[in-house]
């Protein structure tokens, strides 16, 4: 959890970074006006902070996934054929995962506790497995919920940047004796390129980020299969032949 904070924590430090060293090198030219919108407190720089977040909770989801594909080459269980499970190598088993905090050590650690628990019944450590792996599931659906809403963010802060943009380009239309001025169609059509390049932005890293999400995703649900058919394959198989 700790860790998480520290990255969650970084990930705005590195937005604040990134909008002022962005300010700085566009200064007075008209990306800086399309990329970071006018003022420190614009749209834009606000679809960035909640970008960088994003990034940081795919970074989390990135970590916490690659601790569980290192834990399946970990060797925790018996792997050998026609090696079969006694006490005595369930208790080492045990001792092996206890201090471990892996997926597939929590998943590994409910199935021996089961299996005692059921005197010995293969066939309800085998349904314990089965429930399991489908809450698991549906943790992993929960723990995205963050990313998904953020995907939904930025594109709705980008509609909201045009829908503002237009209206200010609207309003200075609208101010008596404007139209008679000779920049009068290139500074209103200049706001209007930077309401809908808000938009453009917003688009493109909503993109990014939910083309990230589901490659991670996609990676910790095959993780999931994978602890279970390794736990089928290596404990429950070998509980039946004994």
């Amino acid at each position: 959890m700790i860790n998480n904070l520290k990255i969650r924590i970084f990930s705005v430090i590195i937005s604040i970074v990134f909008i002022t060293l962005g300010g700085i090198v566009l200064s007075g030219s008209k990306l800086e006006l399309r990329f970071f919108g006018e003022g420190i407190y614009s749209i834009q720089n606000l679809m960035w902070l909640v970008f960088f977040i994003g990034i940081g909770e795919l970074f989390i989801r990135h970590l916490e996934s690659r601790k569980d594909v290192v834990a399946l080459a970990s060797n925790y269980l018996l792997e050998g054929n026609g090696v079969f499970y006694n006490q005595e190598l369930m208790t080492k088993t045990m001792t092996n995962v206890y201090d471990k905090r892996d997926r597939l050590a929590k998943l590994i650690q409910l199935l021996f506790m089961r299996y005692q628990a059921s005197n010995k019944s293969t066939e309800e450590t085998h349904q314990m497995l089965n429930s399991q792996l489908e809450m698991m599931q549906f943790k992993l659906d929960v723990q995205y919920n963050m990313i998904r809403y953020i995907c939904w963010l930025i594109p709705t802060l980008g509609f909201i940047g045009t829908v503002v943009g237009i209206s200010e380009a609207l309003a200075y239309a609208g101010i008596p004796g404007n139209a008679e001025k000779s920049d009068f169609v290139s500074k209103l059509t200049s706001e209007l390129a930077v309401a809908f390049d808000t938009t453009l932005l917003a688009l493109i890293m909503s993109a990014l980020l939910v083309y990230i999400m589901h490659i991670l995703q996609g990676r910790e649900e095959a993780v999931i299969q994978h602890c279970g058919e390794y736990c089928l394959n290596n404990f429950i198989n070998k509980l039946m032949g004994k």
